[in-house]
């Protein structure tokens, strides 16, 4: 799905969830795009980068990545908890492929052996979230290179494949991510 598409349906998702609708997860594989969050330095800014309202730096989106974008309102009005259960969606998603997924300090996404396999950016208004996180399931690795990610050297990125060491599906992994929502929205958890 091109990124703008999937902004523009978030962002109706949004509007509806605020009105009353029940949320929605989307998930997304998209076609290759740099967007840029709200704390990127103007000196990181590729030139053909998406600007938008999510927190965090530059990151890429592409194919072989899993984009995972809960509209829902907040289990708790808490940011820092959200943020906290979006890294643990992501190292549940890990460990479905055997895998030891770590939150970063900072909230901004989940290392194996100390590489990045996904990355976090939200936005929150009303109390209902916007974007969310990306999965790198089977990335190219000059995918990376244009850009600092996250304000990371490009080389401290990796995907479940390279990790697993076997080819990890998107298949595989939406089947991972769709087991792992419901605890990433049950408020009754505490993170």
């Amino acid at each position: 799905m091109p990124f703008e598409a999937a902004l523009l349906r978030m962002r109706e998702l949004h509007q509806a969830v605020r009105n009353g609708a029940d949320g929605r997860v989307l998930l997304c594989e998209h076609d290759p795009v740099f967007t840029a969050g709200r704390a990127t330095p103007s000196e990181e800014l590729p030139p053909s980068v998406v600007p938008i309202e999510r927190g965090g730096k530059v990151t890429y989106h592409g194919p072989g990545q899993l984009v995972v974008y809960p509209i829902v309102p907040l289990p708790r009005r808490d940011v820092r908890d959200w943020l906290r259960r979006l890294e643990r969606f992501g190292v549940d998603v890990a460990a479905a492929f055997a895998l030891v997924g770590e939150p970063s300090l900072d909230g901004t996404g989940v290392f194996v052996a100390g590489r990045k396999v996904a990355s976090i950016g939200i936005a929150v208004k009303h109390w209902i979230n916007l974007h969310g996180i990306a999965i790198n399931v089977q990335v190219a690795n000059e995918a990376w290179a244009p850009i600092r990610p996250c304000g990371r050297s490009p080389t401290s990125m990796s995907d479940l494949s390279t990790c697993a060491g076997r080819v990890v599906t998107m298949a595989e992994a939406r089947t991972a991510a769709a087991a792992a929502v419901s605890r990433l929205l049950h408020p009754a958890d505490p993170v």
